[in-house]
């Protein structure tokens, strides 16, 4: 899940998931992430939320025969 959605680290052990790779969260997520067995990986806001925009731009310029242009400015997040 892109972003910040730490908080569903509950919801994902339920389903039976076992890694969960978001952007970020709060750091008691990462306490409760252990004790229900799911491998928890903060990537980094901005990170987990570029690469679907790049991959849609790539995409409509590819159908549309468009340009495109994407400026990279990580924000450290």
């Amino acid at each position: 899940i892109t972003g910040g959605a730490g908080t569903y680290v509950d919801a994902v052990a339920k389903e039976g998931i076992d890694t969960f790779i978001t952007g970020e969260g709060q750091h008691h997520t990462f306490t409760m992430a252990e004790e229900l067995g799911v491998n928890l990986i903060y990537a980094g806001h901005y990170a987990t939320e570029t690469f679907g925009v790049t991959s849609l731009a790539n995409h409509l310029a590819k159908k549309y025969k468009l340009k495109k242009q994407f400026i990279d400015h990580p924000t450290g997040l």
